[in-house]
């Protein structure tokens, strides 16, 4: 093969690669509430639903690693407690693109509760996996130690400079492994204290009290507008919202 077309091979498989590995980025989606009348606070649309019973302000946060986020603050004008559960509420595509013999279903929110039992088994079980590989490593060592003063008092040199070696590379390899760890713990722990502290948990709400939190919900980026239910004692508030699809 001849070097000119050799290098125009090379060239065209290189561009082939690199166009066939490009990671799309994710669509930013833009949701507008379907009301007349609403009112603005940072950059933020508010939109309120209520009734006699519950007022509910809403307003659409942001989409992020495929979930939509919304603030929401939910008011309890009644004269008895009630119960607000966020993986209760929902939505359901008014209009969009479906596949050939999709039935469309509602899609619920997060639950806050079971998202963050599951960072803590994660936390628990990376816990566990590091201990372990502590242990290892102290194994490691021990015999180390041992193949050292084997060396030692039978005066060979090559083994001595094989085990330095090899101690060398265990600690190299210990101290990659315990930055990593600690970045898993790190974001863990982080993740865990996010759902926590920002996010709309299960609560009694008392009369003329409120609670307000984030809410996550499956992004559909096929939808052009969804309905959004939140169920709120025996009353089920509902609002439209308009979506745009962004490609950055």
């Amino acid at each position: 093969m001849k070097p000119f077309t050799f290098y125009k091979l090379l060239i065209f498989t290189s561009s082939f690669l690199l166009t066939n590995c490009f990671v799309l980025p994710e669509s930013i989606l833009k949701l507008k509430p379907d009301i007349e009348k609403t009112e603005w606070y940072k950059g933020k649309e508010i939109a309120t639903i209520d009734n006699d019973s519950i007022t509910i302000h809403i307003s659409y946060d942001r989409n992020i690693n495929q979930d939509y986020v919304f603030d929401v603050d939910v008011i309890n004008n009644t004269q008895n407690p009630i119960l607000i559960e966020p993986e209760r509420f929902s939505y359901i595509m008014k209009k969009g693109s479906i596949k050939l013999g999709e039935v469309l279903k509602p899609v619920n929110a997060k639950d806050p509760e079971l998202v963050i039992l599951d960072l803590q088994k994660s936390y628990s079980l990376h816990q566990s996996n590091v201990e372990t590989q502590s242990m290892f490593y102290s194994l490691g060592y021990f015999l180390q130690f041992v193949g050292q003063t084997k060396a030692l008092l039978t005066n060979d040199q090559e083994l001595s400079y094989q085990l330095e070696h090899q101690t060398y590379r265990l600690e190299q390899e210990q101290l990659i492994n315990d930055a990593q760890n600690r970045r898993i713990s790190e974001t863990l722990f982080a993740s865990s204290n996010f759902w926590e502290i920002i996010a709309l948990r299960k609560t009694t709400l008392h009369p003329n009290d409120n609670i307000s939190g984030k809410v996550f919900f499956s992004v559909n980026e096929f939808a052009k507008a969804v309905e959004f239910t939140f169920p709120v004692d025996k009353y089920d508030l509902k609002i439209i919202y308009n979506q745009t699809n962004i490609s950055p």
